[in-house]
C-alpha cells in the first residue's frame, strides 16, 4: 500500500513538474519579448530626449544632472488625451526638472550649439479655474505644477465642440481636441501623427506598463523556479522512498521464498512420518492381536510373562513415542501452515504494492518521457533561436524584412525630402521675388518722396523768394515787367508747371504702399526655417538608416564567413573518415566570387553578395577525379550529404539526432564506416535511426520493432541489447 501511494505521488509530482516547466518556459519567452520591446522603446526614448547627444550629456554630467528626472517620466495623461497633451507641451516633455536653476543658469555660457529645456519644480503658479470649461491640466497627473505651461488651455472631445468653445475664448486662451487639433482666436494648429505611439509621452507610458509587466514576470519566474526546485526535491524524496519500498519488497519476497522452502520441507517430513505411522499401525495391531491370542499361553507360561510384559511395555513406549512424534509433527505442521499463511498474505500485499508501483512507475516513465520531450523541445527552441542568429548560409528572413523596411523607409524619406526640397526651392524663389519687389518699391517710394519733398521745398522756397523779391521790388519801387525781361528766354511758367504736373502724376501712379509686405516676408522666412529644420531631421534619419544597414551588412558577412569556415573544416575532417580517403570541401560559386571582386565597380555592397552567395560542394572519393558531385553514384552522394549534415550538426549540436534510412543506398563497406562514425558521435549525442540494415543494427544499444501477429493489429517490441546479452550469458 505504501509503495502504491509512492507511485501515485510520483505521477502527480511529475505532472506538476511538467506543468511548472511549461509555465516557466512560457514566462521566459514572454519576458524575452518584453525585454526586447523595452530595449527598443528605451533607445527611441533616449534619442527623442537627446540622451544620445554626447555634448549635451557631457555638459549635464559636469553639473551632475545626467540622471535628473525628465518631465515625460513623471507625466501621465488620461486615456485618449496623450496626443493632445504632447501637442501642447511639445519639447517641454523633454525638460529637465530641477528645484534650483541657478547652477544651470551660471553654466549656460558653456553650452553652445545645443538646445535644452528646464522646469523648476519648486515654483507654484496660481490656477484660475473656469467652472464652465474643462481644463487640459485636469487630464494630466504630474507631481509638479504645470500651470505655467497649461494656463488658459481647455480641452474638447471633438472639433465641433472646440469650435463652439473658441467663440468664448479670450485672446490668450485656446482649446485642443483629443486628436491634437489646437485652436484659438485667429489661429489653428493640427498634429496628425502617422503612428499614435510615435510620441515620447505614449512611449513613456508604454515603457512604464512594460516595466511593471517585466517585474511581474520576473517575480512569477522566481516563484515558478522555487516551486520547480521544491517539486524536484519532493520527487527525489518520493523516488528514494519508492526505492526503499522496492528493496523492502524484494526482502519480503526473499523471506517468502525461504518460508515456502521451509514449508515444503516440513510438509515432506510430515508426509514421511505419516507414511511410517501408517506402516507401523498394522504391525501394532498384529502385535496386539497376537498378544490377545496368546494371553492364555502367557498365563500358562508365567515364566514368560515377564518377558511378554516387558515386550508389551516396549511396544507401548514405542507407540507413545510415535504418538508424541505425531503430535509434534502436527504442531510443527500447524506452525508451518500459519507461517505459510502469513507469508502468503505478505506475498499478496507485496504483489499488490509491486503492481501498484509498476503501474505508477509506468506512469512516471511516461511522465519522464514527456518531460524529456518538453525539455528537448525547449532546447530545440533555444537552439533554433540561436541558429537563426548565427546561421548565415542563407539570408535571414528577419534581416531581409528589416532591410526591405529600411529600404522602403529610405525611399519614402528620399521622396519626402525631394518634395520638401522642391517646396523649399519654390518658397525661396517666391521669397526672393517678393524681396526684390519690396526693395524696388521701397527704393522707388523713397526716390519719389525725396523728389516730392524737394519740389515742395523748392516751391516754398520760390514763394518765399517771390515774396522776398516782391518786397524788395516794392522797397526799391521796381516794376515786375522789367524783372521779367531780365529772365532767360526759356524761363516759361508752362514749362515749370508741366514739370510740377509730371511729378504729381508720378506720385499718384505709385498708388498705395503695401504695408503687409514685411509681415509676409517674415512669415515666409519662418516657413523656410521650418523646412530647413525638417530637411536636417530627414538628413539625420537617412544617416541613421545608412549606418544601421551598414552594420547589418558587416555582421551578416562576418557570421556567414565564420559559419562557412567551420562547416568547411568539419566536412574536410569527416569526408575521409566516411570514404576511407579522398577529399571534400565547400567553395563559393564562381559567379559570386567574380561579383564580390567587382563589387566596387557596380556599386553593390560586398555584404549583399556574401548574403546571396551560392555554395558548391566539391567531393572527390579516393581514386576518382570527378569535376562535379553530380558524377558520383547514389551511395557516394548520400555519404557526402551525411558528412555535410554531421558537420552542420556539430556546429549547433542537439541532445538527439533522428536518421531515417540514411544507410539505404550504401554498400557494406560504407555502412561499416558510417556505423563507426555514428558510434563515435553517440558519446555526446543520442541517435535515433530507422534502418533495415543488419550491420547498422549491430551498433544499437536499444532495438524497437513493429510486428503484426494478428491481421490489423500491430505491436511494438523493444529489446535492450546489453540486457539480452547478459541473459544469454547466464
Amino acid at each position: 500500500q505504501q509503495l502504491e501511494l509512492a507511485h501515485q505521488k510520483i505521477g502527480q509530482q511529475r505532472q506538476h513538474i511538467k506543468q511548472t516547466h511549461d509555465d516557466l518556459h512560457d514566462c521566459r519567452l514572454e519576458l524575452q519579448a518584453v525585454n526586447g520591446k523595452i530595449t527598443s522603446l528605451e533607445l527611441l526614448q533616449q534619442h527623442a530626449m537627446g540622451k544620445d547627444n554626447r555634448k549635451l550629456m557631457d555638459w549635464l554630467a559636469q553639473l551632475k544632472l545626467e540622471n535628473a528626472p525628465r518631465l515625460v517620466e513623471f507625466t501621465v495623461a488620461e486615456q485618449g488625451w496623450e496626443l493632445a497633451v504632447e501637442t501642447v507641451l511639445g519639447l517641454y516633455l523633454e525638460a529637465i526638472c530641477l528645484d534650483d536653476m541657478s547652477p544651470v543658469l551660471a553654466a549656460l555660457p558653456q553650452l553652445q550649439d545645443q538646445s535644452i529645456s528646464l522646469l523648476k519644480t519648486a515654483s507654484a503658479s496660481r490656477r484660475i479655474v473656469e467652472p464652465a470649461l474643462p481644463l487640459l491640466s485636469d487630464k494630466i497627473n504630474s507631481p509638479w505644477d504645470l500651470q505655467g505651461l497649461l494656463t488658459g488651455i481647455y480641452c474638447a472631445d471633438d472639433l465641433a465642440e472646440a469650435v463652439r468653445m473658441s467663440a468664448t475664448l479670450k485672446p490668450y486662451e485656446s482649446v485642443i481636441t483629443r486628436d491634437g487639433t489646437w485652436l484659438g482666436q485667429g489661429w489653428l494648429k493640427i498634429n496628425r501623427q502617422q503612428d499614435a505611439k510615435a510620441g515620447v509621452l505614449v512611449r513613456e507610458q508604454e515603457l512604464k506598463q512594460l516595466r511593471q509587466q517585466k517585474a511581474l514576470l520576473v517575480e512569477k519566474i522566481d516563484q515558478l523556479s522555487q516551486s520547480l526546485e521544491s517539486a524536484e526535491a519532493d520527487l527525489k524524496s518520493v523516488e528514494i522512498n519508492r526505492e526503499t519500498a522496492q528493496k523492502y519488497d524484494a526482502q519480503l519476497a526473499g523471506e517468502l521464498s525461504d518460508k515456502t522452502s521451509q514449508q515444503s520441507g516440513c510438509s515432506a517430513r510430515l508426509e514421511q512420518q505419516r507414511r511410517r505411522l501408517s506402516q507401523l499401525s498394522p504391525e501394532l495391531d498384529e502385535i496386539v492381536q497376537e498378544l490377545a491370542d496368546n494371553a492364555e499361553y502367557l498365563l500358562e507360561h508365567s515364566d514368560r510373562q515377564t518377558l511378554i510384559q516387558a515386550a508389551l511395555a516396549e511396544f507401548d513406549d514405542q507407540r507413545n513415542a510415535l504418538e508424541s512424534a505425531n503430535q509434534q509433527l502436527q504442531i510443527r505442521q500447524q506452525e508451518a501452515q500459519r507461517a505459510t499463511d502469513e507469508a502468503r498474505q505478505k506475498l499478496y500485499n507485496v504483489k499488490s504494492r509491486l503492481e501498484s508501483l509498476q503501474s505508477s512507475e509506468n506512469l512516471a516513465a511516461k511522465q519522464i518521457e514527456r518531460l524529456k520531450l518538453q525539455h528537448e523541445h525547449t532546447v530545440d527552441r533555444i537552439q533554433e533561436l540561436t541558429f537563426k542568429l548565427s546561421e548565415t548560409l542563407k539570408p535571414l528572413d528577419n534581416e531581409k524584412q528589416q532591410l526591405t523596411e529600411l529600404t522602403a523607409a529610405k525611399a519614402r524619406l528620399e521622396t519626402g525630402l525631394k518634395v520638401q526640397r522642391q517646396a523649399q526651392e519654390h518658397l525661396e524663389k517666391e521669397i526672393t521675388a517678393l524681396s526684390e519687389r519690396y526693395l524696388q518699391t521701397q527704393k522707388a517710394l523713397e526716390a519719389e518722396k525725396e523728389a516730392l519733398d524737394k519740389l515742395r521745398f523748392e516751391l516754398q522756397e520760390s514763394k518765399v523768394r517771390r515774396q522776398t523779391v516782391q518786397e524788395q521790388l516794392n522797397e526799391i519801387d521796381a516794376d515786375i515787367s522789367q524783372v521779367i525781361q531780365l529772365l532767360p528766354e526759356h524761363a516759361e511758367e508752362s514749362l515749370w508747371k508741366r514739370q510740377v504736373d509730371e511729378l504729381a502724376g508720378q506720385i499718384e501712379r505709385l498708388g498705395t504702399i503695401n504695408l503687409t509686405a514685411i509681415e509676409e516676408y517674415q512669415s515666409q522666412a519662418e516657413r523656410m526655417a521650418f523646412l530647413n529644420a525638417q530637411h536636417d531631421d530627414l538628413t539625420e534619419a537617412l544617416q541613421t538608416l545608412e549606418q544601421a544597414i551598414s552594420k547589418i551588412d558587416k555582421e551578416s558577412k562576418l557570421r556567414f564567413k565564420e559559419t562557412f569556415d567551420k562547416i568547411n573544416s568539419g566536412l574536410q575532417e569527416k569526408f575521409p573518415k566516411l570514404f576511407g580517403g579522398g577529399q571534400a570541401y565547400l567553395e563559393l560559386s564562381e559567379a559570386t566570387q567574380e561579383r564580390a571582386g567587382e563589387s566596387g565597380s557596380d556599386g553593390k555592397p560586398a555584404a549583399d553578395l556574401w548574403s546571396e552567395a551560392g555554395v558548391n560542394i566539391i567531393a572527390r572519393p579516393p581514386g576518382k577525379r570527378n569535376s562535379s558531385i553530380h558524377l558520383l553514384s547514389g551511395g557516394e552522394k548520400a555519404l557526402t550529404a551525411v558528412a555535410l549534415v554531421f558537420s552542420i550538426f556539430e556546429l549547433n549540436p542537439a541532445p538527439f539526432c533522428l536518421l531515417d534510412e540514411v544507410d539505404a543506398p550504401l554498400d557494406d563497406a560504407n555502412v561499416g564506416r558510417f556505423s563507426k562514425m555514428v558510434e563515435e558521435m553517440s558519446k555526446t549525442v543520442q541517435f535515433l535511426y530507422i534502418s533495415h540494415n543488419k550491420a547498422t543494427m549491430e551498433i544499437a544499444k536499444q532495438l524497437a520493432g513493429v510486428t503484426m501477429k494478428e491481421p490489423g493489429v500491430s505491436r511494438m517490441v523493444a529489446v535492450d541489447i546489453e540486457e539480452a546479452v547478459s541473459m544469454a550469458e547466464t
